[in-house]
């Protein structure tokens, strides 16, 4: 991952995520409107392998923002 540690970036070159199901239910929308229970769901059923940690960054980084968001 490229970027600082606490948030997510695409690797240059990399377009695989703009595929991904998971990045395509999201990008569209606003942080507001984006349900954080939906994303621990998406991320909780995420299998734990190397192929999956671009997305579960992906959504991680969905996660604290929305939580940055709660006042």
């Amino acid at each position: 991952m490229q970027g600082y540690p606490i948030n997510w970036s695409m690797n240059k070159g990399d377009t695989r995520i703009l595929f991904h199901p998971l990045y395509i239910k999201y990008n569209n929308q606003s942080f507001a409107d984006i349900t954080l229970s939906d994303v621990h769901t998406d991320l909780g059923n995420i299998i734990a392998t190397a192929e999956s940690a671009t997305i579960a960054a992906y959504l991680s980084w969905l996660v604290r923002t929305k939580l940055l968001l709660v006042v």
